[in-house]
């Protein structure tokens, strides 16, 4: 009975007590986007320590952080939900390192929760070592969101970050916007969790791309970037990516046209499938990829009869050659150029054919370099527009 007497106190206490360890949000920087450059001394040395002895390359500019957050002193009832973003940057000889020296310089507390968007400099991506342990800082830090964008900037990140984009008040959202509206940009857009998996699997991952015209001071999605063995290997293009998201099954949104009697054809379509097959023919992978579209006519001419179900077939016709011929020639240049599988027969292998998974795992990579990939093409005109 007498600690019934106690229950409403303890309630009470409960109910009404404080955060005791409670940090004013004016007295915190939100980062929502972070760019991690090449330093100017990433490739010194520094001499040979034991382990045991001080490290003397504290002062070593291995990279160059650049870290944006929103001003949240602009923020406001009637200001709308976004604010430009502020900006810190330091060189440094490691991420912990910089983040220490970013805080040092912010009279805030610097909070990564809220990240959005992590940009590496592609000059950067050719130092193997700096990039592992990039990723190694990036895998241990609880307070990164693992579904933040990552990108590669061609040229400085802390020129993309300090871009001023004209439909937005953020970089952060215009750039996120531009990868996630992938229907006309035909981009692969790739969180941190998934960069984290595909390097920790084979070291190896793609990436989208971007670069700044200079001369228009326009932002823009180039393709996307292929790494190999943690170390920046090339490009594929825009037209390249939009194949490759095809193969994949991937595809929201593109756009293809052909050349016929004289007027170009234009035709929008999406992905409703792919399938592949594979055999062992002598020792040698054959696979067989079907690809499924379906499509939109948007232009053609005046003049055109795409009343007949015989010229739609035609147009049809030459869509899937013209495709096939495209995606075999990515297919060649990941085999020979880039050795790199980012349409994923590896995962179909090992998933569906284990007999053949267990004979080719050990050697995956010259397996995939000397198999044949076949693609066919089904395209399905369904609308034509507006008929006449």
């Amino acid at each position: 009975m007498k600690l019934k007497k106690f229950v409403p106190l303890i309630l009470i206490c409960c109910i009404f007590s404080g955060c005791w360890d409670k940090v004013e949000i004016d007295r915190k920087t939100f980062i929502s986007i972070l760019g991690v450059d090449a330093g100017e001394q990433i490739d010194k040395k520094p001499k040979e320590v034991k382990s045991d002895e001080p490290y003397t390359g504290m002062n070593v500019k291995k990279l160059h952080i650049t870290l944006g957050a929103p001003d949240i002193s602009k923020l406001g009832p009637d200001k709308g939900g976004t604010a430009e973003d502020i900006y810190i940057d330091t060189d440094a000889y490691s991420m912990e390192d910089a983040i220490s020296k970013a805080s040092a310089k912010s009279s805030r507390t610097i909070k990564f929760s809220h990240i959005k968007l992590l940009v590496l400099s592609n000059e950067l991506l050719y130092h193997q070592d700096a990039l592992k342990e990039i990723v190694d800082y990036l895998q241990r830090q609880p307070s990164l969101d693992r579904m933040m964008m990552v990108t590669i900037g061609k040229g400085k990140t802390e020129d993309y970050i300090k871009y001023k984009p004209k439909m937005e008040k953020n970089v952060e959202s215009y750039i996120t916007g531009l990868v996630e509206n992938d229907t006309g940009n035909a981009v692969v857009p790739v969180t941190l969790n998934e960069f984290l998996v595909s390097l920790n699997e084979n070291g190896n991952a793609v990436l989208p791309a971007m670069e700044i015209d200079k001369d228009k001071k326009e932002l823009k999605i180039s393709g996307v970037g292929i790494i190999k063995d943690y170390r920046l290997k090339g490009y594929l293009s825009p037209t390249q990516t939009a194949n490759l998201q095809m193969l994949k099954g991937k595809l929201r949104g593109g756009k293809k046209a052909i050349y016929k009697d004289g007027h170009p054809i234009d035709v929008s379509f999406n992905s409703t499938g792919t399938k592949v097959r594979v055999k062992d023919v002598d020792g040698k992978l054959v696979f067989n990829v079907y690809v499924n579209l379906e499509g939109e006519l948007k232009e053609y001419h005046i003049n055109g009869n795409l009343d007949s179900k015989d010229e739609l077939n035609l147009i049809e016709k030459d869509f899937n050659k013209s495709l096939k011929e495209e995606c075999e020639q990515l297919i060649k240049v990941t085999q020979n150029e880039f050795q790199v599988d980012p349409v994923e027969l590896k995962e179909y292998v090992r998933k569906y054919h284990p007999a053949i998974w267990s004979q080719k795992k050990n050697n995956w990579p010259e397996t995939y370099k000397n198999s044949v990939v076949n693609v066919d093409v089904t395209t399905k005109i369904r609308r034509i527009g507006v008929s006449k």
